[in-house]
């Protein structure tokens, strides 16, 4: 317990809860890559099916049994030679930042990523997304690319900063 919040793995029934965060975090239109949940197969599986990925990792927020935010480690599919690689990415909902939330999701995610024999987290997030930089850089994160007016937000170029971690 972190703060009144608690930091577990998501369940199949946390399904629906989780979805409505990242559509209110999408929703902000600066954060994610889309406005709403999108139901990529890795997504489905560790929503909904997730001992078929053992490797794979979804953790939530809770308060008062209310999802506030997640963090998700999804194992990289191109073959054998990046089993060693994972994605993260995180959220929290709006009106529970600053709570020291995103903190302890990211620490929860890194130990068990680590358990579950990863050497390295990638992840990529916009260049005005300055709160979330400082956070991936104070656990241990390095900027490793850009990828120069990679999007568009309210008609503003942004880059896309590439970060990873050793774990």
């Amino acid at each position: 317990m972190i703060q009144g919040f608690t930091v577990r793995r998501a369940l199949p029934f946390d399904a629906p809860k989780v979805i409505a965060v990242i559509d209110a975090v999408g929703a902000e239109g600066i954060w994610l890559a889309t406005d709403r949940y999108v139901p990529t197969p890795q997504w489905e599986q560790v929503l909904h099916h997730p001992d078929a990925e053992p490797r794979a990792l979804l953790l939530v927020a809770e308060t008062q049994k209310k999802i506030v935010g997640w963090c998700r480690v999804f194992p990289y599919k191109f073959g054998d030679k990046s089993l060693h690689v994972a994605d993260i990415g995180i959220g929290v909902h709006r009106d529970s930042r600053r709570l020291g939330i995103g903190s302890a999701l990211l620490s929860d995610a890194i130990s068990l990523a680590r358990s579950q024999g990863f050497e390295k987290l990638t992840l990529d997030l916009y260049s005005s997304s300055e709160i979330a930089r400082h956070l991936f850089e104070r656990v241990g994160f390095q900027i490793v690319g850009i990828r120069s007016r990679h999007a568009k937000i309210n008609g503003t170029y942004v880059n896309e900063i590439l970060m990873e971690m050793k774990l």
